[in-house]
């Protein structure tokens, strides 16, 4: 295909996305004037969902069944507190000096014209239980025009990426290379090389969680009037998911402080290296505890698969019970000193860690490494410190050997191979997003899947407007336990057999279509690679509504951190606006668009070596690509559609 004629196909596809949604839009309406009852009670409204044409008229009377609710509609100036028997409206104004103040007026009814097309939410601005922050629906503006345009976009980014291979032939990682930061920043490099570096990154985030965890046991059981719940639920895991993961891959383990504890005491140091020069069951350093070898057999993420699933399973509950949150730390803290004293090296962090588990998947598209400078230096050096252990850096906690490493995985980022190193050749790199490819079994398959399929069903019942779904995850307060089961079974069998299987079958099929010999294996785990740019910036998508409408609860527990009446700054009853909230579906679907077009792009790559010739590339990528476009249409008809 010659490049004139791919950018006319690659132009033609874009004013066709453009021009169908606007074409759509256009279609002649029938304005009609809707009398709307909402009903709220814990944690939904009834109804869930309204839709309406652009221009309809909306008269709306809002009711409470039990505790005191709220109804903020984004994108529209309605914001209405309903008691029994009773609805009120806000109306802001300002005063003399330019101050906000509102007034309260009660109402029966509001009258509003839907003169703006999309989805918007509106949700409860009164604390009302548990489940508070997720208690939402949706208005519906047809025709929704934002939500048919991020449709059109996708399809099209998908054509589009398919004609430049058909006319360019096999995608490269681009122009950008790998810098050795350390190499750029000496200043940077003397800080690292400090045996302290990693410390106090840790003592800080030791100090932290802890509190946490005495906030937890013996703070406020309400969710967002808890420290621990706001800031572990909203603002680490959006960090962890948009920033920490994306950008420094298994960043957080360097910092985690959860198993630190256990590795001080199995060192028997807080910083210091206790170097011996006859090595002890292969390394240089002599730890407490047993030091057996974590068995061969178990050397991969199942166990971590299924005790993520079990931990999501009760999601509902452990984001918004400060208690569950606390006895998960502490089992975490007692599950790392038990492996410690009994196993050499992180076999917690490696092979059990429910969250470890997806950041060793999820790291292999971060833009940070540590790798070796020259691997022929390597080669050469005997001792082989980074592993076994130096005087100036701890052996390994991660058992990886630096010379020979090729992906992020199982590399926590802890800079003792640095330190150890008596060659100096080792660095830590800026990459290319993406740029380790090789999945290397059906445990990281099954990973990257089970996290696609989680963020899926966290927008269902977290984001979504479907009450009796969160009244089915929330099975302690609802009751319901056949519910609970049922929405357990759907986790599960999504998870663990329903879309692996599709996948599997899709990868058979691109087998098939591509008319040559490829061993199914392989090429089930070049393929599924595809998941993980999609499946990150799916829960960078899910975690945006989070931080942007919550943040305020960030701001108000620095007031009052245990949700016991506190006022420390003056913040802990304030009022704060969701950010730009209209705008959220919107940025969901530029997320997401970004994600699909790195995962099939990135997919492309990892056909390279196993088939140069870019037709049958095309070929193998054609059902895989259209599964990965199916799922991020499937999360922008949550968001969007």
């Amino acid at each position: 295909m010659s490049k004139k004629k791919a950018l006319i196909l690659i132009i033609f596809g874009f004013e066709l996305a453009v021009l169908v949604p606007l074409g759509i839009s256009l279609l002649p309406k029938t304005a009609r004037t809707h009398h709307i009852d909402i009903n709220a009670r814990r944690f939904g409204y009834t109804p869930a969902r309204i839709m309406v044409n652009k221009g309809d008229p909306v008269s709306l009377r809002f009711y409470t069944e039990d505790v005191t609710h709220g109804f903020q509609l984004d994108g529209y100036p309605i914001d209405l507190i309903a008691r029994k028997g009773v609805t009120f409206k806000r109306n802001a104004r300002q005063d003399e000096k330019g101050h906000l103040i509102a007034d309260w007026q009660r109402v029966s009814s509001v009258m509003f014209v839907a003169h703006r097309a999309g989805k918007f939410i509106f949700r409860c601005t009164e604390t009302c239980g548990n489940l508070h922050p997720f208690m939402t629906g949706e208005l519906i503006v047809k025709p929704n025009t934002p939500y048919h345009f991020f449709i059109a976009l996708s399809v099209w980014l998908v054509f589009a990426i398919f004609v430049w291979v058909g006319y360019k032939g096999p995608l490269g990682a681009g122009k950008l290379k790998r810098i050795n930061v350390l190499e750029k920043f000496p200043r940077f490099k003397k800080l690292v090389m400090q045996r302290s570096f990693q410390f106090w990154f840790i003592v800080f985030n030791f100090i932290v969680f802890y509190l946490f965890i005495l906030s937890s046991l013996w703070g406020s059981p309400v969710g967002n009037r808890n420290i621990a719940i706001v800031f572990v639920w909203i603002l680490w895991w959006f960090v962890l998911k948009a920033i920490l993961v994306p950008l420094g891959g298994r960043l957080w383990c360097f910092m985690c402080p959860l198993p630190a504890p256990a590795e001080w005491l199995s060192r028997m140091s807080l910083t210091a290296v206790k170097y011996l020069k006859q090595p002890f069951r292969r390394l240089h350093h002599r730890y407490l505890g047993l030091q057996k070898d974590w068995p061969k057999i178990m050397r991969n993420v199942w166990l971590q698969n299924i005790l993520f699933l079990t931990l999501i399973s009760f999601g509902m509950i452990l984001i918004t019970r400060p208690l569950a949150t606390a006895i998960l730390f502490l089992a975490i803290l007692a599950g790392t000193l038990l492996m410690t004293f009994i196993f050499r090296h992180r076999v917690f962090c490696l092979y059990l860690c429910p969250v470890g588990g997806f950041l060793g998947t999820y790291s292999m598209a971060s833009m940070t490494e540590v790798r070796s400078i020259d691997p022929k230096v390597c080669i050469k050096h005997k001792d082989k410190s980074c592993l076994t252990g130096g005087s100036g850096g701890w052996a390994c906690p991660w058992n990886q050997y630096v010379g020979n490493m090729a992906r992020n995985n199982a590399c926590g980022l802890c800079t003792e191979c640095i330190k150890s190193c008596p060659k100096d050749n080792v660095g830590v790199f800026i990459r290319p997003f993406g740029d380790d490819r090789n999945l290397k079994g059906y445990d990281e398959v099954f990973n990257v899947i089970i996290m696609l399929v989680v963020a899926v069903a966290f927008s269902i019942v977290m984001l979504g407007p479907w009450g009796f779904i969160k009244d089915a995850a929330n099975v302690t307060e609802s009751k319901q336990i056949s519910a609970f089961l049922i929405y357990l079974s759907v986790i599960w069998s999504s998870a663990l057999l329903i879309v692996p299987g599709v996948f599997i079958l899709v990868a058979k099929g691109a087998r098939r279509l591509a008319g040559v010999k490829i061993d199914s294996r392989i090429l089930i785990l070049r393929l599924a690679y595809i998941l993980i740019p999609i499946g990150i910036f799916a829960w960078i998508a899910f975690s945006l509504p989070t931080i942007m409408v919550n943040y305020g609860y960030i701001i108000s527990v620095f007031s009052d951190p245990l949700g016991l009446g506190w006022d420390l700054l003056g913040t802990a009853d304030a009022h704060f606006k969701a950010l730009i909230p209209d705008w959220i579906p919107v940025i969901q679907g530029v997320v997401l668009l970004a994600g699909l077009y790195l995962g099939i792009s990135r997919g492309f790559m990892t056909l390279n070596k196993l088939l140069p010739d870019p037709g049958a590339q095309i070929r193998v990528m054609l059902l895989p690509s259209l599964f990965g476009l199916l799922a991020v249409n499937l999360l922008l008809r949550l968001y969007m559609g």
